[in-house]
């Protein structure tokens, strides 16, 4: 699983220069609500970026993700998702799709569920397949209520568990589409295409010209289950990986054009996928890893208009604080064991054990690339650590220790850092004096000169 760490990390502004992120994640201090962001791509890291909410999924625990049409390979695999669905004790839920394949009735969603490998990882709903229900919406412009599932009367939570991707229709898919055509029943999801023209499936796509209504329709319906939760009990999770310009309802969908980016998640709905769209649209591409197709995919089909509808009736907010959860994970377990460095970069976490800066100085000359955007945590930080790390390309830095000139260099590169403590000088061995590389460095500001003489040492 391919992945790359974003320049656009520069966005994400951490909660103090010595504490964890905040555990009340609803808003910071200026009323912007968190989106919280991991950039590993893992079980643990599911289940991290689930605890950072601060919202504990309690009662009956419908996980609401897409179980992936037949044929498609990019939807979340259930070996990515049952650490966190089994630890919640969740019942995976889905309903029938509109359109014709695999998914359109139950024996053959069923099938699919099966040969995708969710029955073997958790209980599944169909939550449709004893009817619809209708819950009421708060902005009835288009449709004047959402036809869901019968079976969501059966939860008492649910985590809106999405794949982020572009899709053929609404541009890009993630909470807000997962919750609103993911939840609708089969007739729902007609209803919502067509804009309130009809719930049958047969009809419907005789009446899908009206782009924006069915924009607006979607985040009408969005926002009829987010009230049906009560706002309260509903947390939002997007995975970012498996670019695509097609949805995971396509068979044969496109393959991605670029890499993997992390895990997100919010208590708001809007600044989550608003935050994953920035992070696209920023996307820094280059040959071989291009965000431009998936871009073009949101602009065509005018996709931003759901987030602006979504904003403009009151589900949530489009203006956010990206918080990393990276970082603090990583420095409590090079505390815990014989590890003197870890490196996480292109969703590999990487563990090294040499003594002072040899792990740091063997990469900046053989693999580079490795802490090109990285997150890299070191039990002590000095000068001689701090110019590699710049020279290096290092994005964020969490450390026990750092001397002054170590945090006054790393600060003017723009590398955000978090310590627990900072002194004057690091120590040599002895603790009679300065580190002797340290000392070499004295009176030298260039960290790329500070790196030659480190190499010529």
């Amino acid at each position: 699983m391919k992945q790359v760490i974003l320049c656009v990390m520069s966005l994400i502004t951490l909660v103090g220069c010595s504490n964890k992120p905040t555990a009340e994640p609803q808003t910071t201090g200026n009323d912007k609500p968190v989106v919280y962001m991991t950039q590993e791509i893992s079980p643990a890291a599911l289940v991290r970026i689930y605890e950072a909410l601060g919202r504990p999924a309690e009662g009956r625990v419908a996980v609401k993700i897409s179980t992936g049409e037949a044929g498609g390979h990019n939807y979340l695999k259930p070996e990515l998702i049952s650490q966190l669905v089994n630890q919640v004790n969740g019942t995976i839920v889905e309903c029938n799709t509109a359109y014709q394949g695999k998914r359109n009735t139950f024996e053959a969603h069923w099938q699919t569920i099966k040969d995708h490998g969710f029955l073997d990882i958790a209980p599944v709903d169909l939550m449709d397949e004893e009817g619809s229900m209708r819950i009421p919406v708060q902005d009835s412009t288009w449709i004047k209520y959402d036809l869901v599932g019968s079976h969501l009367a059966n939860y008492d939570f649910m985590i809106n568990l999405a794949h982020f991707k572009g899709h053929a229709m609404g541009g890009f898919g993630g909470v807000l589409k997962n919750q609103s055509i993911g939840v609708a029943s089969a007739a729902g999801k007609a209803y919502i295409h067509s804009a309130g023209v009809t719930e049958d499936v047969n009809e419907c796509w005789g009446h899908i010209s009206n782009q924006d209504g069915f924009l607006e329709s979607m985040a009408a319906a969005a926002q009829a289950v987010h009230n049906y939760f009560g706002g309260e009990r509903i947390i939002y999770i997007n995975v970012v990986n498996n670019l695509s310009v097609d949805c995971d309802c396509d068979s044969h969908p496109a393959a991605p054009e670029m890499n993997d980016i992390g895990i997100l998640a919010s208590l708001d709905p809007v600044a989550l996928d608003q935050a994953c769209v920035d992070l696209v649209f920023h996307y820094p591409s280059k040959e071989g890893d291009d965000a431009a197709a998936l871009i073009e995919r949101i602009n065509s089909r005018h996709g931003i208009h759901i987030l602006e509808q979504a904003a403009k009736i009151g589900l949530g907010s489009r203006d956010y604080q990206l918080v990393s959860i990276d970082g603090e994970d990583m420095l409590a377990k090079l505390n815990e064991q014989h590890i003197s460095l870890i490196v996480r970069n292109a969703g590999l976490t990487t563990e090294y054990h040499q003594h002072g800066v040899q792990d740091l100085l063997s990469l900046v000359e053989n693999e580079p690339q490795r802490l090109q955007g990285a997150v890299v945590a070191d039990k002590t930080i000095g000068k001689a650590a701090a110019a590699l790390m710049v020279v290096g390309g290092v994005k964020q830095a969490y450390t026990n220790t750092i001397s002054t000139p170590a945090r006054e260099m790393l600060e003017k590169a723009g590398i955000q850092v978090s310590f627990q403590q900072e002194i004057e000088m690091i120590l040599n061995r002895d603790q009679t004096g300065q580190c002797p590389l340290d000392k070499s460095l004295n009176g030298i500001d260039d960290p790329k000169e500070c790196v030659n003489i480190l190499k010529n040492r």
